[in-house]
């Protein structure tokens, strides 16, 4: 639900006139300066007094350290592995820069502003590239048993597939028979999402 008002909310974003660059410095400030303060106000002392209790908590998962500052410097390596509850600010962050040209071209549909070669080539090209940069990290920095080709490539190509047929039926929305397409849409983002589970691991 949390993502879902998230998406809704981005959907007032000016496009148009703010641009990409905007959109990104406003999530920076949104999303990961709090997610950044967030893991040395809450996270770290949360997995600190949590030590007794949860192995995870313990930055070797067998013994405990009791000084505070020591333990700041050897949990902070692999503070990515023990976001808990945080995971939520990255992920969102990379849903937000994922989709924002699909968001971008949506708009210029919903406002029926004519297909440009220029504006909208531009939008497709955006897209392209933010999936080409984050085939990078999801395919070097999760390296456990092969997860990033296992898994994160494969399902960064289906949703580069699912994304390309979005922006396909939008085109065709405001055609003679635009409410079909409109329903092939709707239809679109569930069988999506039960596509894209094909990869979770």
């Amino acid at each position: 639900m949390f993502f879902y008002i998230s998406g809704m909310g981005a959907t007032y974003f000016n496009t148009e006139g703010k641009g990409f660059f905007l959109f990104t410095w406003n999530k920076i400030l949104r999303l990961l300066i709090p997610f950044v303060i967030a893991i040395f106000v809450f996270l770290i002392p949360r997995l600190y007094f949590g030590q007794p209790y949860e192995e995870w908590c313990r930055p070797d998962k067998e013994n405990m350290e009791n000084d505070y500052w020591e333990f700041n410097k050897l949990i902070l390596p692999g503070i990515m592995s023990r976001l808990s509850w945080l995971w939520y600010l990255p992920a969102l962050f990379v849903d937000c820069m994922l989709t924002y040209p699909l968001l971008a071209w949506s708009v210029r549909r919903s406002q029926k502003i004519p297909f440009n070669g220029r504006d909208d080539g531009n939008i497709v090209f955006l897209q392209l590239g933010i999936f080409v940069a984050w085939c990078y990290p999801a395919f070097y920095l999760d390296t456990d048993d092969n997860y990033g080709q296992r898994f994160l490539l494969p399902s960064i190509l289906t949703l580069s597939i699912i994304m390309m047929l979005f922006y396909v039926l939008q085109l065709s929305i405001h055609t003679e028979n635009g409410a079909k397409y409109a329903m092939m849409i709707k239809i679109l983002g569930p069988c999506g999402s039960i596509a894209l589970n094909m990869w979770k691991n």
